[in-house]
């Protein structure tokens, strides 16, 4: 089969890094540790095994990170051991063709979603588990990396793939494939309001509209409706759709700390050196870019005692401007995907949430997904992604032959 996956092969990635100082596309030349070839397709490698024949994948921006080598090796996830071999995509919906004796409710012709993606005490059937796979939140499993994991295991953006059990979400006919690819977006952005549930009368601010910008608003306008939720968006289609979907108003230009201000009946300073700040900000701020600016920005426009809720993934950090925490009191938290929540007053995961919400009709997922590629095709669904204001797009999916 042909996969698109990343080796941890470290003179490629130097080569590839450096090539990238003078040809943009070195990350999807032949010198790369990402690579789009045949590898053989995966056999079940024990009972509890699924094998998964892919349908469609949404291109996620940790996806690009690990195309275009966007990580920084002094980060903290650096640190902790790699997977020899990555296969990417993880928002996915495939078809289960074939289970072992003790793969429980997976049978062949199962629609399922992918829950795990990540090496954790689940898929190694560590007994007893870390203390937080016990929790449910095997992002932040106490034993990454996997040795022993199976040769081509496969993706996403592979046409098959071979999963534990504890991986997978069913799901029925009631979700379409293209719904379906977006439930693992929502569910990141369930585990981001529950971190710091908004209450009624609260004015939030969701930093970011795209797919996971979007995701939140919705989540967000379910869970607590009363709440006067506020957009930063970079493009103009960005801010049509966060409207849309229930934003109060829309921040964003050089006056965005002014309209901060504004928005929250804030006071706005601006001191030496065009340093700008907002005091009496937002109750709550859902950064869903997740870089140096977009944090620095969150953390002035909270008010004091606020919160801000880390969202957005970056492996490249450079430089924080820390100070409103401790002058404004704010208190700053993140987030790993999804996990194991409360919900309603009762203990669930992220997906189970997120599906909740979803069979409720509280969320809106039409104009989400824009463009659509046949896997072959992914070269030209990653410029998209990269020119999001000329094509207008949100979701980017690459799909499989069926």
């Amino acid at each position: 089969m042909k996969a698109l996956y990343f080796d941890s092969d470290l003179k490629r990635i130097v080569l590839t890094k450096a090539l990238s100082l003078v040809y943009p596309n070195a990350p999807l030349s032949r010198f790369s540790p990402v690579s789009y070839a045949d590898v053989p397709e995966p056999g079940l490698p024990g009972e509890n095994w699924v094998k998964v024949k892919n349908r469609m994948c949404g291109l996620c921006g940790s996806d690009i990170h690990f195309m275009f080598l966007e990580i920084d090796p002094k980060t903290a996830p650096a640190a902790v051991p790699p997977i020899k071999r990555k296969f990417l995509g993880h928002e996915l919906v495939g078809e289960v063709v074939e289970s072992g004796t003790g793969a429980g409710e997976f049978k062949e012709g199962d629609r399922v979603i992918l829950r795990i993606d990540w090496p954790s005490c689940y898929q190694k059937e560590t007994r007893p588990m870390c203390r937080q796979c016990q929790r449910g939140n095997y992002l932040l499993c106490e034993d990454p990396g996997w040795d022993g994991a199976p040769a081509n295991q496969g993706g996403g953006f592979s046409p098959y793939m071979v999963v534990h059990k504890s991986q997978l979400v069913k799901i029925g006919p009631d979700i379409p494939d293209n719904d379906a690819v977006l439930i693992e977006p929502v569910a990141c952005s369930v585990r981001a309001a529950l971190k710091r549930p908004p209450a009624a009368g609260e004015r939030v601010l969701v930093l970011g509209a795209g797919t996971i910008g979007l995701t939140m608003i919705m989540v967000l306008r379910a869970i607590s409706p009363d709440t006067e939720v506020w957009a930063v968006a970079r493009y103009p289609h960005q801010a049509d759709a966060a409207r849309r979907l229930g934003a109060a108003g829309i921040i964003s230009g050089k006056e965005a700390y002014r309209k901060a201000a504004e928005a929250t009946g804030g006071k706005y300073f601006k001191g030496m050196f065009n340093n700008e700040m907002v005091i009496g900000g937002f109750d709550v701020i859902y950064d869903t870019v997740g870089n140096d600016r977009s944090i620095t920005d969150s953390l002035r426009w909270a008010r004091a005692g606020g919160t801000v809720v880390v969202v957005g993934i970056n492996f490249i950090p450079k430089r924080l401007e820390y100070t409103p925490i401790w002058y404004q009191e704010i208190n700053l938290m993140g987030i790993n995907c999804h996990g194991q929540e409360t919900f309603k007053g009762k203990s669930m995961t992220s997906f189970d949430a997120a599906l909740a919400l979803y069979r409720e009709g509280s969320l809106d997922f039409s104009g989400i997904i824009t463009h659509t590629f046949p896997m072959a095709d992914f070269r030209q669904a990653i410029k998209i992604f990269f020119d999001k204001k000329r094509h207008r797009a949100v979701k980017v999916v690459l799909t499989h032959q069926r």
